[in-house]
């Protein structure tokens, strides 16, 4: 006789589907439970037990889909969406707010996304990672179209972190995409003068003068950027082809007008 496969379901009133995170902190036994042990221990006490969590919770949705992309059943949870339970032991955990904030985000949330999110800027600039974490933060939210909500984080982050360049350059992006040139223009220096050698950087502030109609200018930046650049990063020399052809056409309409 065949045995019949277990799929368990989560209880539904333990994801974000149905609740929002700070609803859930404080309505649910477990969490509300981990937030109150944690919060009489110390700060590395917090950290340690909240990336303890976090790594499990992400085994184990690894796990659960290698088993189901097998043909077997997902294993059994806790019915929480991943990064729940860390974030409940520790509010300042960097990766879990951003995995529960974009999670909030994808269930029609942004007010409640923001606010993690935001909270990431607040953190000091010796939590690991933090950079790239709010990097990540800002390129989900332009994935998901939001230029206003991915402007207002890289801003907030220049702000606490002044000394960052990938906030800086962030930022720029951002105003380049919602056509403020004259800023996105400033934004892209500013971060160049960080990191001046970057042919990464050069070639984000060379595109921001293309897009800003400095074709002069934007042709010098890429060229360097293009020089300094490795064989495999190839965005400065496309860049310049575009130039080129942008440079061209321009060249015809005011042929056709003259």
């Amino acid at each position: 006789m065949s045995k019949q496969k277990h799929n368990p379901s989560r209880r539904p009133s333990l994801t974000l589907r149905v609740k929002p995170f700070a609803q859930l902190v404080v309505s649910v036994q477990e969490l509300t439970d981990a937030r109150r042990e944690y919060a009489c221990k110390t700060p590395e006490e917090r950290r340690a037990a909240a990336s303890w969590e976090y790594d499990s919770g992400m085994a184990h949705d690894l796990f659960s889909r290698a088993l189901l992309s097998s043909g077997g059943a997902a294993a059994l949870d806790s019915g929480f969406d991943s990064g729940v339970v860390a974030l409940a032991i520790d509010p300042h955990f960097a990766p879990a707010l951003l995995t529960v904030g974009s999670i909030e985000y994808q269930h029609k949330r942004p007010d409640a996304a923001m606010e993690l999110f935001m909270t990431l800027t607040t953190l000091p600039q010796t939590e690991p990672d933090l950079a790239e974490i709010i990097d990540k933060a800002g390129c989900f939210l332009l994935d998901q179209g939001d230029t206003p909500n991915a402007t207002r984080l890289y801003r907030a982050a220049t702000e606490a972190y002044p000394g960052v360049c990938e906030h800086w350059s962030g930022l720029s992006y951002c105003l380049g995409k919602a056509g403020q040139m004259e800023e996105a223009v400033a934004t892209a220096r500013k971060a160049l003068s960080m990191n001046d050698g970057d042919p990464r950087v050069l070639n984000d502030l060379g595109w921001t003068l293309v897009l800003a109609g400095f074709h002069d200018e934007a042709r010098t930046v890429l060229e360097r950027a293009a020089a300094l650049a490795p064989t495999d990063y190839e965005l400065p020399l496309n860049n310049l082809c575009e130039l080129d052809k942008l440079v061209r056409a321009t060249r015809r309409t005011n042929r056709r007008r003259a």
